[in-house]
């Protein structure tokens, strides 16, 4: 049964119930809202700007992580940088701006559901879960090429829901994935944990239909790490994850082009776009370009797919130089540290997981870090808050008595 209630039992109608069930609403609409901008208004309207109000208290309490001041760093330079840009633009600050803020109080309400209530964001994700089972069900069933396998077509596959991209696609449904393995192992024998067991299977299908690789690397990663992560370190355990890891690494390795003759050609195409980011970062090795990029044309007149870096951190070296790579790495490698501590410590592996699926898509796919709520709220952001949690002690330890309990008392539940 899922833990799930509101932040405040006693008022049903206070605002911060009121903000709960908007922000639910809202990271739900990434599966079902038909596109992104209808999401976004409604974040700033029944999210962003009531949630303000929350928060006073969440916001002193940030400042003794080191998480929030590393990123606090990194976002406050790369909008700075804008001022060098070449063609800058103060409307566009003023808009990255907005974003910034949008990011910012999207990770203090999910702090400030910690200090509800500690069992409320896993509780809140794994509910989320069942809602993206069934839109990759949906979407699976309702993909014309399905009829088509077991040869592959060059269409993927697009999931219902904001994203219009296979990858950010398979990036947003295979992070429920790792979540609905961690429910379904921790609570394995109950009916619900079935439930996640075989909707599993489904995301796992419906990242293989997508053909995004980075997707497939980051789920099997995610899910991997969760069996060879296990505290009991039962054999079945890591034979499990060694198998995933393995399997993995084949379907890469075919998918490639090393085992077959076809070859990724979306994963080829990045080395070029890679080498002459490289290339302009030896004119401003120091401070980059400038957050505002200059639009590169094709032969043609038309935006050249060289505007996109496919990797956040060569972004931040394009835009922000090497300052602007250090700060992101000094933020990337605090949010790991801390995620790892998490784990040797005796907490469970779900956010190490999740942070590095995000971790992996970034690495080879994204561009800025700073948007409207698209992928990177979902790969990066929550579990980077969730990793917050931990940092201000603000997360239980796991019941010593069962993998599948938290410790703690047990608050009224939605069933």
């Amino acid at each position: 049964m899922l833990n799930l209630t509101l932040p405040d039992n006693d008022r049903r109608w206070s605002l911060a119930n009121v903000v709960f069930v908007t922000y639910t609403l809202f990271l739900a609409g990434f599966y079902f809202v038909p596109n992104a901008v209808d999401n976004y208004k409604f974040y700033i309207a029944a999210v962003f700007l009531p949630g303000l109000f929350l928060l006073p208290q969440t916001f002193k309490r940030c400042l003794r992580s080191r998480i929030w001041l590393s990123l606090i760093a990194y976002l406050g330079y790369m909008l700075a940088s804008s001022l060098w840009s070449e063609n800058f633009s103060l409307e566009a600050l003023w808009r990255d701006a907005r974003y910034t803020a949008y990011i910012l109080v999207f990770i203090l309400l999910t702090l400030y559901w910690f200090e509800r209530n500690r069992r409320l964001p896993d509780a809140l994700m794994e509910a989320i879960t069942l809602v993206v089972i069934v839109a990759a069900a949906v979407s699976v069933l309702t993909f014309e090429e399905l009829s088509l396998l077991p040869e592959f077509t060059d269409i993927r596959m697009i999931g219902v829901g904001i994203t219009d991209n296979p990858n950010p696609s398979a990036f947003i449904y295979g992070f429920f994935g790792v979540v609905a393995l961690d429910y379904a192992r921790r609570h394995r024998g109950e009916t619900l944990a079935r439930v996640y067991a075989a909707g599993l299977l489904v995301i796992i299908f419906f990242v293989v239909l997508t053909q995004s690789n980075t997707g497939l690397l980051a789920l099997a990663s995610g899910c991997a790490l969760l069996f060879l992560l296990d505290r009991r370190q039962a054999p079945i355990a890591v034979t499990t994850g060694l198998s995933i890891g393995l399997a993995a690494a084949i379907y890469l390795v075919w998918s490639l082009g090393f085992l077959n003759a076809a070859t990724d050609l979306g994963f080829i195409n990045r080395f070029p776009i890679w080498e002459r980011i490289i290339e302009r970062w030896y004119d401003a090795p120091v401070f980059g370009y400038g957050y505002q990029p200059t639009i590169v044309l094709s032969p043609n007149g038309k935006p050249s797919i060289l505007n996109y870096a496919h990797s956040s951190f060569l972004a931040a070296l394009r835009d922000g130089g090497l300052l602007g790579l250090l700060l992101l790495l000094v933020f990337y490698g605090i949010a790991l540290r801390t995620a790892v501590k998490m784990v040797l410590s005796g907490h469970r592996a779900r956010y190490l997981c999740l942070f590095l699926f995000g971790v992996i898509c970034v690495l080879v796919d994204t561009d800025q870090i700073i948007t409207r709520p698209r992928e990177l709220w979902i790969i990066l952001w929550l579990p980077l808050a969730c990793l917050m949690a931990y940092e201000l002690g603000l997360t239980d330890e796991d019941s010593g008595g069962s993998p599948g309990r938290q410790a703690g008392g047990s608050p009224k539940k939605i069933r």
